[in-house]
C-alpha cells in the first residue's frame, strides 16, 4: 500500500518533469524531512538534474491526516539544498504558493459576484426588502446622504453623467416627474475585502416616506437608450463607471457648461482635469465611505447654482434599471437605481 510520503515523491517527480519545470524526471530524489505548517503536513525533498550535479530543494505536500492527495503545493526554486535551512527556505515557497491560490480564489469569486451582480442589475422588478437591507448600519453596511440636486421642472434624468450626459445623448428622461424643489440623494454602501467599498442602491428621496413597492422607471420614448418593437428600453447604459440624478433642465446646464469649458481648456479631458479633483476631495472628507479617488459628488454648475450628484455605477459599466418606489399612500416618495447587491458579495465572499 502507497504511504503518503510515497505519494508526494511521486507528486514531486510529476512536478519537476513537466516540460514548463526541470522538463524530466531527476536523476536522484530524496525525501529527507517533514514539517507542519497551517495544520497540513508537508515533505522536504532533496534532488539532482544529473547523476553528478549539486543537490536542489523541492517541496510537495498540503496533505490533511492520512490522505495521499495533496492541496496543489508542489514547487521548487531549484536552488542549492542546504540541510540547515532547508525547512525555512521550504516553508517560504508554500506561503508564495498559499498566497497564489488565495489570490486566484479571490479572482474567481470577485467574477462570479460580477456575473451573478449583471443578472441582478437587469432585472425589471426589484423587491422592496432587498432595497431596505442596504439601508442600514452594520459592520459592513451603511449609508448615507451624498448631496442635493436642485429640480426646476421636476422632470428627472438618471444617466451616465461622464459619458452620457456630457455629449447629450443616451440620458433618459423619466416619462413621471416630481415636483420641483430641492430633493437629497442618499446611496447604500457596503464594505468587503474582496471588493472594497462599493456603491450599491443610489436613492433619490422624494418623501419622507417608506417604499413598499417599487416598478419600473420608463423613459419617454424621444429619450429612451433604445425604442425596441414592444416599446422603449427601460434603464440607462454606463461607460464611465459613474451614475447620475439631475433634473432635465439641469441636465441642459450641464452641456452648456462642458461645451464652454471645453473652448476654454482646448485639449483637456473634463474629467482629469476638471471633475477628479472634486471626487478627490470627496474622499479626503469621507475617506471611510469610498475608494481612494472619491466615489461621489454634488456639483452645482458655476454659471446657474443648479445642483446634481454623481455617484460610482457599483462594479463599474454596464446597464442600469432605475424604479419608482411608492409609500402606502400610493405616492412616489423616491427613485432608486440598484448597483450591487451586497447580499451577493456575502453569500459569495464568505
Amino acid at each position: 500500500m502507497k504511504t503518503q510520503q510515497q505519494a508526494a515523491k511521486e507528486a514531486m517527480v510529476n512536478w519537476l518533469a513537466n516540460e514548463h519545470e526541470l522538463g524530466k524526471a531527476p536523476a536522484r530524489i530524496e525525501c529527507v524531512k517533514e514539517f507542519d505548517l497551517h495544520d497540513l503536513h508537508y515533505y522536504v525533498f532533496r534532488y539532482k538534474k544529473g547523476m553528478f550535479g549539486d543537490w536542489l530543494l523541492g517541496v510537495c505536500g498540503g496533505y490533511e491526516g492520512d490522505e495521499l492527495e495533496h492541496c496543489g503545493h508542489v514547487f521548487s526554486d531549484m536552488e542549492k539544498y542546504e540541510e540547515q535551512t532547508a525547512v525555512e527556505k521550504s516553508i517560504e515557497m508554500v506561503e508564495r504558493i498559499r498566497a497564489y491560490w488565495m489570490r486566484e480564489a479571490d479572482k474567481y469569486m470577485v467574477q462570479k459576484m460580477f456575473e451573478k451582480n449583471l443578472k441582478y442589475i437587469s432585472e425589471p422588478e426589484v423587491d422592496v426588502d432587498t432595497i431596505e437591507r442596504q439601508f442600514v448600519r452594520t459592520e459592513s453596511r451603511y449609508f448615507l446622504q451624498v448631496g442635493e440636486i436642485d429640480c426646476p421642472t421636476g422632470k428627472i434624468v438618471v444617466s451616465d453623467p461622464l459619458c452620457y450626459l456630457a455629449a447629450g445623448k443616451l440620458c433618459p428622461q423619466l416619462v413621471l416627474n416630481v415636483a420641483p424643489g430641492v430633493y437629497p440623494v442618499e446611496v447604500s454602501i457596503c464594505r468587503h475585502p474582496l471588493t472594497d467599498v462599493r456603491m450599491c442602491t443610489a436613492r433619490l428621496k422624494i418623501k419622507d416616506t417608506k417604499a413598499v413597492k417599487y416598478e419600473c422607471a420608463e423613459p419617454t420614448e424621444e429619450t429612451a437608450a433604445a425604442v425596441l418593437k414592444d416599446g422603449v428600453a427601460s434603464g440607462f447604459p454606463v461607460d464611465a463607471g459613474m451614475m447620475s440624478f439631475c433634473d432635465a433642465q439641469v441636465a441642459k446646464e450641464y452641456l452648456a457648461f462642458l461645451e464652454e469649458w471645453e473652448k476654454e481648456n482646448p485639449g483637456k479631458n473634463h474629467y482629469d482635469d476638471y471633475f477628479a479633483q472634486m471626487f478627490a476631495k470627496s474622499f479626503e472628507k469621507l475617506p471611510a465611505y469610498q475608494r481612494e479617488g472619491g466615489d461621489f459628488i454634488e456639483w452645482a454648475n458655476p454659471n446657474t447654482g443648479n445642483r446634481l450628484v454623481m455617484i460610482a455605477s457599483g462594479f463599474g459599466d454596464g446597464f442600469y434599471q432605475s424604479f419608482w418606489g411608492y409609500n402606502n399612500a400610493g405616492e412616489i416618495c423616491e427613485l432608486i437605481v440598484p448597483m450591487v447587491n451586497p447580499d451577493l458579495v456575502d453569500e459569495l465572499g464568505r
